[in-house]
């Protein structure tokens, strides 16, 4: 059997400061607030993603580590998505007060531009376009 993957269907953070991340993925990023699951000892927000993928918000009532991974280290090193104008979205992320980790370059290696900054979390994001 050959595994048949047709899409991402969610992505998964764990957050430090819930109200910063709502806001960051919410008013700043422009997704669309879906539900919140209480499960207990933490809640599940979920965020409309484009293309019918969701992003999960895990809020564990201030018991998540605060330990940030290096970019050295193995694991997830970033989430990127494709946008227009990578340069005039890099404006509005400084305007909001956003930490910015690479500004706007373009990588002809690899036919893109590309801008990196933070969530509140420390998780690093990327918007990229063609070129």
């Amino acid at each position: 059997m050959k595994l048949k993957i047709k899409s991402i269907d969610h992505i998964s953070i764990n957050v430090l400061d819930f109200e910063k991340s709502k806001d960051f993925y919410g008013r700043i990023l422009g997704f669309k607030q879906l539900q919140t699951v209480d499960c207990g000892e933490f809640d599940i927000t979920y965020f409309a993603l484009p293309n019918g993928a969701r992003l999960e918000l895990f809020d564990y009532h201030g018991k998540n580590a605060s330990h940030l991974r290096e970019d050295s280290e193995v694991g997830l090193r970033h989430l990127a998505f494709q946008v227009e104008d990578v340069a005039a979205h890099e404006k509005l992320l400084v305007a909001e007060g956003v930490t910015i980790t690479l500004s706007t370059v373009d990588l002809p290696n690899l036919e893109a531009r590309v801008l990196l900054f933070l969530d509140p979390n420390g998780v690093t994001l990327e918007f990229c376009e063609k070129i």
